[in-house]
């Protein structure tokens, strides 16, 4: 189980690191239009076309807006969702340490009979066997 949350959390970052690249290269773009309109601007002698470039401009700062909140949403979502899998992820592990939460999944999974669960099951007995390994190792210490 643990396994599949660290696999979630690491897809989550990959895709965050994406959606900035996207979002970086995107920015870029519209800033390069609207300098190339501001060029436009200034050796502008018409004062129709001026008004025409400067809609253009504003057209593409309201895209940038809009990016830079969508850029902050997605990446607010994102990273609350990393942060969630993560404090389920350390919970998982502390009970993981956890023998009583060891044998009542072992009980619960002998109960179900299911054969898919059988991996499962040997990491339990692992875990169980590790903490009373642990406690031996730290009594005769």
């Amino acid at each position: 189980m643990d396994t599949k949350i660290q696999q979630e959390i690491k897809h989550l970052k990959y895709n965050l690191d994406l959606y900035h690249t996207s979002y970086m290269q995107e920015l870029e773009h519209f800033e390069e239009k609207t300098q190339r309109l501001d060029f436009q601007i200034e050796n502008c002698t018409s004062d129709v076309k001026r008004e025409i470039i400067k809609r253009q401009k504003d057209y593409y700062q309201q895209q940038i807006d809009i990016l830079d909140k969508n850029m902050e949403k997605n990446t607010n979502v994102i990273n609350s969702r990393i942060a969630l899998l993560e404090e389920k992820l350390a919970s998982l592990r502390e009970e993981k340490r956890s023998i009583e939460h060891n044998i009542k999944q072992l009980e619960g999974a002998l109960e179900r009979r299911n054969v898919n669960e059988i991996f499962d099951m040997f990491e339990h007995v692992k875990n169980a066997l590790t903490i009373l390994h642990e406690e031996i190792k730290s009594t005769s210490s």
